[in-house]
């Protein structure tokens, strides 16, 4: 399965896009998944963005961490 070859939608090519604009300079890294790929923008070697893209199409942004505790 590692070798096949998937393109991304046009709406996931645009997410990258839009990634290098908001994170100029930042080094992006391609984490391969089964299900798809881990987009991740780094800066002075800290995550600064991730973006999840399906190979289905489907396209989803990292998301704040949230701490029950702290919530309340």
């Amino acid at each position: 399965m590692w070798g096949m070859e998937h393109e991304l939608t046009p709406m996931q090519a645009r997410r990258i896009y839009a990634l290098r604009r908001r994170h100029p300079g930042a080094e992006l890294l391609v984490h391969r998944r089964p299900w798809g790929v881990i987009v991740e923008a780094r800066r002075r070697g800290q995550t600064v963005e991730l973006e999840r893209f399906e190979f289905s199409g489907a396209s989803l942004r990292d998301q704040g961490i949230v701490i029950p505790a702290l919530a309340a």
